[in-house]
């Protein structure tokens, strides 16, 4: 499998959604919300955006204080001062200067005391009129909503919500990453068997490759890979009731 990203339908949403907070009317409205369900490409989509525009990237981990925030901040940037606001005004600079965007995936780990930690970072974004990037699980999206973090949420200028893949988004991800040419009844078999998760669309392209190899196939079909089981969904045996 080859490694380079592939512009699917979710890519062109966020890139939409990218252009919309661009674009804003309003300066403190800086922030975009990324959710989707697993599989869908989050971290994909925004580390290919990100690596494109060189931001800065900070990960949400359970019980993150603003303490550890700025610790976090100043590894990333490298800005360190001897006193808080100290280091708030040179990470505003930095950003300012640099205008790279800042990314906060698993942002749910950013909400507790009233939203501290992304509050913190949505100052600096507005200050340095960069974009403020928060990445979380579709089931975490209601909670950005809360009437309580009303200052978070009404400076969200664009949802998006990333999908799983169509047909033609398998099609063109397994041509594009896929050692072996597949046609579009191989995709179907594909897209039913991974339920559109990238993840797993990435499982069944290795497999079609090491069926192609056996065979010694240029381009596989749905008649050779009738019967074989392309990748495997693990979360079904998780589900309650199901061995």
């Amino acid at each position: 499998m080859k490694q380079h990203f592939v512009e699917t339908s979710n890519h062109r949403q966020f890139m939409a959604a990218v252009a919309a907070v661009e674009n804003r009317g309003s300066p403190e409205a800086c922030i975009l919300l990324l959710t989707g369900e697993p599989g869908t490409g989050k971290s994909c989509t925004v580390d290919n955006w990100g690596a494109s525009v060189d931001a800065i990237y900070l990960e949400g981990v359970p019980g993150m204080s603003l303490s550890f925030l700025r610790d976090y901040l100043a590894d990333q940037t490298g800005v360190i001062g001897r006193k808080k606001f100290d280091q708030y005004k040179g990470t505003v600079e930095f950003f300012r200067a640099n205008r790279q965007p800042i990314i906060l995936d698993e942002a749910q780990h950013g909400l507790p005391n009233k939203a501290e930690c992304i509050e913190y970072l949505r100052r600096i974004a507005e200050t340095a009129n960069t974009l403020l990037v928060l990445i979380c699980h579709t089931s975490e999206k209601h909670r950005f909503s809360e009437h309580r973090l009303a200052h978070v949420a009404t400076r969200v200028s664009a949802a998006p919500e990333l999908k799983v893949a169509s047909v033609d988004d398998c099609l063109a991800y397994l041509n594009a990453l896929c050692e072996v040419g597949v046609d579009h009844s191989v995709a179907q078999l594909v897209h039913a068997q991974s339920s559109g998760r990238y993840r797993l669309m990435s499982n069944a392209g290795r497999t079609l490759e090491a069926i192609a190899g056996k065979k010694a196939l240029q381009q596989v079909t749905a008649t050779d890979i009738k019967g074989i089981r392309l990748c495997e969904d693990a979360m079904k045996s998780l589900k309650r009731g199901e061995k």
